[in-house]
């Protein structure tokens, strides 16, 4: 059932929704660009939408490995020691045969040109394009997360929740271990000192195999 190797996802086709820009940006009761009053706003997000098109390479990469048990709060498997560690995570995993362990990206160049801009003052330009990234960054999560899911279907499974890193119980710590699982640096994603992912526009996540019935 399992892979050797790492299945990797280059240039994940995307659309840029106006609509969920503009929720992240917390702008309310508009729709469509169009129903946005102050027209400066409305058009540094279509500018914004329009660039990062030509900034974000979608990127992934996922690996999936045999589950054993659990000990403790320490959910053990082939290959995966104790990153699976935390009440938060035992609980996910229960019932579980397979983690697959997955990293996505938008790639650096959005957050780049976010730098730029910044340094040039050009402040609203700026955080629109990182309110773009930051949504992004989930979509291609989502997007990754749906392949996953088929060949858990495929295989007659179901599927948890999909967990990151940082929530709960789980610690940053574990960040190292699991780039290195899943492959991460096969997409370009590095760690620095504090264990955040480089890109910072990425995300890194982990989806058991439930046991059908």
């Amino acid at each position: 059932m399992l892979m050797k190797n790492a299945t990797v996802l280059e240039n994940i086709p995307f659309n840029i929704d106006h609509e969920r820009v503009m929720r992240e940006m917390k702008i309310p009761h508009a729709r469509e660009l169009s129903d946005i009053e102050e027209k400066p706003l409305a058009d540094s997000i279509k500018k914004a939408i329009d660039t990062a098109y030509g900034l974000i390479e979608g990127k992934g990469v996922y690996k999936t490995f045999r589950l054993t048990g659990a000990k403790g709060n320490v959910v053990t498997g082939d290959e995966t020691g104790d990153i699976f560690s935390g009440d938060n995570i035992v609980k996910l995993l229960d019932g579980s045969d397979f983690a697959t362990l997955m990293a996505t990206t938008i790639g650096h160049k959005l957050e780049d040109k976010v730098e730029e801009l910044q340094a040039a003052g050009e402040i609203t330009e700026a955080f629109a394009l990182e309110m773009v990234g930051g949504w992004m960054a989930d979509y291609m999560a989502d997007r990754v997360d749906e392949n996953i899911e088929r060949e858990i279907k495929r295989k007659g499974y179901s599927r948890t929740m999909r967990y990151s890193p940082g929530y709960g119980d789980w610690p940053l710590e574990k960040q190292p271990g699991i780039l290195r699982l899943c492959e991460g640096e096969k997409i370009g994603i590095k760690l620095t000192e504090t264990n955040i992912m480089v890109p910072r526009k990425s995300v890194s996540a982990v989806i058991g195999w439930k046991r059908a019935g």
